[in-house]
C-alpha cells in the first residue's frame, strides 16, 4: 500500500532481493534491519535524464542477473546510437527553429500540471524547449493556468499517461471551462499522446530510447521524415529483448487510450 509494507507478509515470500525507491530511506533501513538484501532505485540521481537513468538501472540489474551477460552493455549502445543520430539531425537548427513544448503531465477540469525542469521530459534531447523550465525550475511539477499557457503558446503539446486526457479534448475544448483555440499547437494540430509501451513514457523505462525518438519525429517530421516508427520499435524489441512485436502492438503501444492512465492516484 504505496509506502506501507507488511513485514511478515513479505517474508512469507521469501525473496532474495527487494528494490525500494532510494528517496525512502527509512524503508530500505527497515528491510535491511529485518534481514532482506535490500536494494535502492534511484529515480533522480542522474539529474532526470531518462537516457542516462534507464542505462544507470539497466546496469545496476546487470550485476544483479551476470547471467544476461552483456546486456547492459548493448541497451547503452543502442541507447547512445538512437540518441546521437537524433543530435546529428537537430544540432544545425537555429535558435528560431527550435520549438516550444508544453508537457501536460496531469490536466483536468480542476488542476493543469505541466513538467518543469527537475523532472523527466526530453525536450532538449529533441532539439526542442520545455516553456516550463522557468516557472519550474525548484520543483519537478507545477500547477499553472489557461494564462500562463497563452503566455508560452507553445508549438508543441505533449500529453502523458498519467492523465486521461486526449489530444481531441483540447481540440474540441473538451476540459472545464478551458478554451485551447488561440494555443499555435492546437490551430496546427500538433498535440500529442505520449506512447505508452511498458510504462508510460517519458519516465525511463525500456520503451526510452524509442519514446526519445518518437518524440523527435513529432516535433520536426521534415528532419526525420526516414524514421519508420513501427519497424524501429520492433527492431528494438527483437534485438534487445528477443519479442516480437506484431503491428497491432506497435500501433496500441503509440495510440494509447484514455484507459492507460487507469490506477495512477494524484
Amino acid at each position: 500500500n504505496g509506502s506501507d509494507i507488511n513485514m511478515e507478509e513479505l517474508m512469507k515470500l521469501e525473496p532474495d532481493v527487494v528494490f525500494y525507491n532510494a528517496g525512502s530511506k527509512e524503508i530500505g533501513e527497515a528491510l535491511r534491519s529485518a534481514g532482506f538484501a535490500a536494494v535502492a532505485v534511484s529515480v533522480n540521481k542522474w539529474d532526470y535524464d531518462s537516457i542516462e537513468t534507464y542505462d544507470q538501472w539497466i546496469s545496476l540489474l546487470s550485476q544483479i542477473f551476470p547471467e544476461k551477460g552483456d546486456t547492459a552493455e548493448q541497451v547503452s549502445r543502442y541507447s547512445q546510437n538512437i540518441y546521437e543520430d537524433i543530435q546529428n539531425k537537430v544540432s544545425g537548427l537555429k535558435d528560431e527553429e527550435k520549438k516550444d513544448i508544453l508537457f501536460l503531465f496531469n490536466y483536468s477540469d480542476t488542476t493543469m500540471v505541466t513538467s518543469g525542469k527537475k523532472f523527466f521530459g526530453q525536450c532538449d534531447a529533441v532539439g526542442g524547449r520545455n516553456v516550463a523550465e522557468g516557472v519550474a525550475a525548484e520543483n519537478s511539477n507545477a500547477v499553472i493556468n489557461m494564462e500562463q499557457v497563452y503566455e508560452w503558446n507553445p508549438d508543441i503539446i505533449f500529453i502523458t499517461n498519467f492523465t486521461p486526457v486526449q489530444p481531441e479534448d483540447l481540440y474540441e475544448n473538451a476540459v472545464g471551462q478551458d478554451d485551447w483555440s488561440p494555443v499555435k499547437a492546437v490551430q496546427d494540430k500538433n498535440v500529442y499522446k505520449l506512447p505508452l509501451g511498458t510504462y508510460r513514457s517519458y519516465t525511463p523505462s525500456t520503451d526510452t530510447p524509442m519514446t526519445l525518438l518518437w518524440m523527435a519525429k513529432q516535433v520536426y517530421p521534415d528532419l526525420f521524415s526516414d524514421v519508420d516508427m513501427t519497424q524501429e520499435v520492433k527492431d528494438y524489441y527483437k534485438e534487445l529483448y528477443g519479442v516480437d512485436l506484431s503491428g497491432e502492438q506497435v500501433q496500441r503501444m503509440y495510440h494509447p487510450g484514455r484507459e492507460a492512465a487507469a490506477g495512477y492516484k494524484k
